[in-house]
């Protein structure tokens, strides 16, 4: 098939580009979570604070979502150098972060960050659905198995480069005004005090070194955007334009169009729910480990890497599993057995069971794999068809949950205990199985008055 059909084997390399771009995307949110300790430090904030990074960058996210979406679907530019443009411009943004040692900077180049990642991210997940149509479920699942792979990556790469704290305690890091040009930091333990100005400074300096992890990632970015712009010069687009017209104009036939809308709301709330504690997770983990059981930076970056190993192993499981399992069983099998990860999480994090934290990190990392990809799946199945506009909906839904989540959860941990951490995720994945079960009667519903209009008008023939 690659051989004889030059269309086929242009969209298979086009497929392998996008990919390759989420392998970047992946890396980039695999490393938030280890490194965010110290970008907090760096910026002299606290935990509460510091969920600003998070949440500033899905307001970022937000709007960079609605904007490709509508880029996408209007064709004001070229799909592929709409995808160069973010891929490319997440990749430079990156590489700024460590140089930010402003609490208000860092604030404002994460809203950056967020709007080139939501753009990638929807240009991508509609791009390839674009390509390929219903063809292309196990494309679709190879795409976020490549994303967890790239949150496997980060930590891994971060992890030598993290600053962890000594044995007095956690520290905070400001910037020395004789050597601060070359990443000399004066350490200061702050937190245990209530106060920044009360801190009491050592002698103790280290240096910082992250900016060498997120010039690796920059790198990463720029070298995967490459394939888009060369795919825009060889106009590509005009010959996917005519392989999917006719589908397009099939797809404006579909009957019960207040059931398919409804349907596709209920998965927007899903997806909302879902992605604040698929981000929330993996983003809070270091930090809850550190704070509850008192481990070391470090040890979060492997746990996380544990997390992502597993979300990967998930995610290339479902390549197989989308040719013999609808996405509707799929999201209700990973779904409870999410709900019993997250369980028994709480339950070993209580306990200080320091095997059962590892199994059920793992156990959580996995149950979480496929929900995302499948649900753009299910969605292109029973309801809408997954455009541009479609797309940006879902990651918009997605910005929204993981805006409210951090601040909430930071304020909890900060304020109360750290174990709101898994409290308040395991509340959130109840209501996930709630979500599930309302879109499923909708789902059902379409179905059952598609067979009942089918027997009308096999009736009407017959008479």
């Amino acid at each position: 098939m690659l051989k004889k059909d030059q269309l086929f084997r242009k969209k298979y390399i086009l497929t392998v580009a996008y990919i390759a771009s989420f392998l970047a995307l992946g890396w980039v949110e695999g490393q938030m979570g280890p490194t965010f300790p110290d970008l907090r430090l760096l910026a002299k904030t606290t935990l509460e604070k510091g969920s600003l990074f998070f949440t500033m960058g899905t307001v970022g996210y937000l709007f960079g979502s609605l904007l490709t979406g509508f880029l996408f679907d209007k064709r004001v530019l070229d799909r592929n150098l709409l995808m160069f443009i973010a891929t490319a411009g997440y990749g430079v943004i990156v590489a700024v972060i460590p140089w930010c040692g402003m609490f208000e900077v860092m604030v404002i180049i994460h809203i950056f960050k967020g709007a080139f990642g939501g753009g990638l991210d929807t240009c991508g997940n509609a791009g390839l659905v674009k390509t390929w149509g219903d063809e292309g479920d196990a494309y679709f699942s190879a795409l976020h198995f490549a994303f967890a792979v790239g949150g496997i990556l980060s930590p891994l790469a971060a992890s030598p480069y993290v600053l962890s704290p000594d044995e007095n305690g956690p520290q905070i890091i400001f910037p020395n005004s004789t050597n601060s040009t070359h990443g000399l930091f004066e350490v200061t333990n702050i937190y245990n005090t209530t106060n920044n100005s009360s801190a009491q400074t050592s002698t103790d300096f280290q240096e910082s070194l992250i900016y060498i992890p997120y010039t690796m990632t920059t790198g990463l970015c720029l070298l995967t955007s490459l394939p888009f712009i060369v795919f825009f010069c060889i106009s590509l687009e005009k010959a996917l334009e005519k392989d999917t017209t006719m589908e397009e104009v099939q797809n404006k036939r579909k009957p019960h169009q207040r059931l398919r809308i409804l349907g596709f709301i209920n998965m927007v709330i899903f997806m909302t729910v879902y992605v604040a504690v698929e981000d929330s997770f993996a983003g809070f983990l270091t930090t809850f480990v550190t704070s509850q059981l008192h481990w070391s930076n470090a040890d979060g970056s492997y746990i996380t890497s544990i997390y992502w190993a597993s979300f990967a192993a998930g995610r290339f499981l479902g390549i197989f599993l989308v040719r013999w399992f609808s996405p509707a069983k799929m999201i209700f099998t990973y779904n409870c057995a999410l709900l019993l990860s997250l369980l028994g999480f709480l339950l070993t994090s209580q306990h200080d069971a320091i095997y059962g934290i590892w199994i059920f990190t793992s156990l959580t990392g996995f149950s979480l794999s496929v929900i995302f990809p499948t649900v753009f799946m299910w969605t292109e199945q029973k309801f809408l068809k997954v455009t541009g506009k479609v797309a940006s909906f879902f990651l918009v839904a997605a910005s929204v949950g993981f805006m409210v989540n951090p601040p909430i959860m930071s304020a909890l941990m900060e304020n109360y205990t750290p174990m709101w951490f898994s409290y308040l995720l395991f509340s959130e994945t109840v209501l996930l199985l709630v979500l599930y079960f309302s879109g499923l009667l909708i789902s059902n519903r379409i179905t059952t008055k598609r067979s009942n209009m089918a027997d009308k008008e096999l009736v009407v023939l017959n008479e």
